[in-house]
């Protein structure tokens, strides 16, 4: 649990800091306080047995040395002795200045020192005077290890480290507990419920029990989940009437179109319908035969069927539809059939409408073909209302390799792109950010409602395709559509 790890690599490093300070302090008193007590120890005893000495001496130097040994024997911390000073060895005068100093005065007084013994061991040194008869001086030698002093300061440490491994390991329980009922859980089911909204649900059933932030937390969570489902049931609403507005917008492009080109089309129908009255007329007027009756109703027939064909074309393509529907389609297909509806409109205007496609190329896309239908009218009726008399309206089919303008993975793909090129005056620098924008248009009234390029842009978005412009102006402008291939099995 790295929020434990964390909290308990500061809290332990905060308790060793105190306990390092303290201990450390206390440890230098003690130990202080310990060398304090050897001195005045060795100072009482020394001066008990240099008054003992000179009392005696005077009785018998053989017997006060002999109360110096028993005093040794009897005490086995220290070792005490009687010493003349002038049989101390000049080494260690010398590496002990303040025994050097206690020789030469003439009124010694006593002294206690920390110095090395024959040997090189640490010892406490204490040296009393000792006035005895005779003119040499002497004194109560008592010399204590130090054994005793670092014995003490190995206790010290050993219970620094007992105690700070129990504070560690007691403070380290009570706070995983801490961690773990009132953080961790609360902590885990808060991220749970954060995957959950990620996901969708939104559900405001977040419960954690106390009083402290992570409970206000959670119901911070619970009012966000529950404005989050008002705000998702709006936006649905909204989505809802958008899609039905924009359907309606579309469908009423496609009728503006529908008007566009309604008046090529009766001229398409007005021809095949003087043949029918033609060839009615010759039946109803005229001695036919019966082999010229049949040729004259087979013709009637053939005329009618293309009447049909033409309506029914022009039908399918205005009808508003209720459902997107998707399949493989084939985009050369999609395409001669608005060529054979916008044809009519085209030759009127003295324009013609050319269809390129490079050999082997692919044209299978899975799409609406109605949709799809309407992005070729739109573009290609933009085309010929742009171009001039006698002018050409060409368009290329082909195949090309690049990453999607719309996604963001950066694989390489194939792609159906259909150029439309128009021989007009091209499309001014001041609109070319326009051009895509609903309702905007520079055409005549009547002529346009400014959507169609809005909804070619939009519905090949929605196929996961997109429209490129190639403004060439003075000589036109060519509009580039993007779809992908339909994958094969």
């Amino acid at each position: 649990m790295n929020l434990f790890s964390k909290i308990y690599s500061y809290l332990l490093l905060g308790i060793f800091s105190l306990l390092i300070v303290d201990g450390n302090l206390n440890y230098e008193a003690q130990i202080e306080q310990f060398d304090l007590d050897m001195e005045e120890k060795a100072i009482q005893i020394g001066t008990i047995m240099a008054g003992m000495i000179a009392h005696t001496w005077n009785e018998s130097p053989r017997k006060a040395i002999q109360l110096v040994e028993d005093a040794d024997r009897a005490d086995t911390q220290l070792d005490i002795r009687f010493v003349w000073l002038d049989e101390i060895p000049q080494d260690r005068k010398r590496r002990n200045p303040v025994l050097q100093s206690f020789i030469d005065s003439d009124t010694p007084q006593v002294i206690s020192f920390i110095g090395r013994d024959e040997h090189r061991r640490k010892h406490r040194f204490t040296y009393i005077p000792v006035a005895v008869p005779g003119d040499r001086p002497g004194a109560v030698q008592i010399s204590e290890s130090l054994a005793h002093f670092r014995e003490y300061t190995q206790k010290i440490l050993i219970r620094f480290l007992l105690i700070s491994s129990l504070l560690a390991l007691i403070s380290g329980i009570i706070l995983y507990c801490f961690i773990t009922m009132k953080i961790k859980s609360p902590l885990e089911k808060l991220t749970r419920k954060a995957i959950e909204i990620g996901k969708g649900n939104l559900e405001a059933d977040l419960e954690i029990k106390g009083d402290d932030e992570l409970v206000n937390l959670a119901r911070i969570m619970n009012d966000m989940c529950t404005r989050l489902l008002i705000a998702q049931e709006k936006i649905h609403f909204e989505n809802l009437a958008r899609l039905k507005t924009l359907e309606q917008l579309r469908h009423t492009e496609k009728l503006s179109t529908v008007g566009q080109i309604a008046a090529g089309i009766a001229h398409e129908i007005g021809t095949p319908l003087n043949v029918v009255d033609g060839r009615a007329k010759m039946i109803i007027s005229e001695d036919l035969d019966r082999e010229e009756i049949i040729g004259c109703a087979k013709i009637i027939k053939t005329q009618a069927e293309r009447i049909t064909l033409i309506i029914r074309q022009l039908l399918d393509f205005s009808r508003k539809k209720r459902t997107i529907m998707r399949a493989s389609e084939n985009v050369l297909t999609l395409l001669r059939q608005v060529f054979h509806l916008l044809t009519p409109i085209a030759t009127k205007q003295g324009i013609s409408l050319n269809l390129k496609v490079v050999s082997e190329a692919k044209v299978s896309c899975f799409i609406d073909a109605q949709q799809i239908q309407q992005v070729f009218m739109n573009v290609i009726m933009n085309g010929i209302q742009a171009s001039p008399e006698k002018g050409t309206v060409l368009v290329e089919v082909s195949n090309i390799h690049l990453r999607s303008m719309l996604h963001t993975d950066d694989q390489m793909k194939e792609f159906l792109r259909i150029d439309i090129s128009d021989e007009g005056q091209g499309i001014a620098a001041e609109n070319l950010d326009k051009i895509f924008t609903p309702f905007f248009t520079t055409k005549s009234i009547g002529l346009g409602t400014g959507l169609g390029l809005s909804v070619a842009q939009e519905l090949l978005e929605e196929h996961g395709g997109w429209i490129e412009v190639d403004n060439r102006q003075p000589k036109g402008a060519k509009f580039s559509m993007f779809l992908g291939l339909e994958e094969s099995a």
